[in-house]
């Protein structure tokens, strides 16, 4: 899982997202550093993200994760903006959570895809990843996280904090 925000306190954020996570989803098993970056496909003047990878323990399907996933969110104030799909545009957000692996299952649904999508093409997600799994077996590519970031081709400043 990967935690992110780039509104107001960064911080108290992502540890209040925790909090909640571990109460409606399952046990921290294991957290990254926190890593700040530049905001990733936005406009230059966008505040900088933290970010920070999860290991957890669940007994919750992908699905409902998902759905814990959202209620946390909006609860934090996170507003969902629905767009065109052709234009990606995203947005500053209190809150960010991905599923970014969920053991080795492949999902492809129009709700819920595991891994992540874009997790390969965004450094952002692989450093802080990297800091707790760099091991870990991407089941679609067949390589591991710390292969992935070796190839990514972002070039995005991230700082460990």
């Amino acid at each position: 899982m990967l935690q992110g925000s780039n509104k107001e306190n960064r911080e108290i954020n992502i540890e209040k997202s925790l909090a909640l996570i571990a109460d409606n989803i399952g046990t921290i098993i294991k957290k990254s550093s926190y890593f700040e970056s530049q905001a990733w496909n936005m406009s230059n003047n966008t505040y900088s993200f933290y970010n920070r990878a999860l290991h957890i323990r669940t007994h919750l399907t992908p699905m409902s994760i998902i759905q814990e996933i959202n209620k946390i969110e909006l609860s934090m104030g996170r507003k969902k903006v629905h767009h065109d799909k052709k234009i990606k545009k995203y947005q500053d957000r209190e809150i960010d959570i991905d599923i970014i692996f969920y053991d080795n299952i492949i999902i492809y649904s129009s709700i819920l895809t595991i891994p992540h999508p874009l997790f390969h093409l965004r450094r952002f997600a692989l450093e802080p990843m990297c800091d707790i799994a760099p091991n870990k077996n991407h089941p679609v590519f067949n390589i591991r996280v710390i292969e992935i970031l070796g190839l990514c081709l972002d070039k995005s400043k991230i700082e460990k904090l």
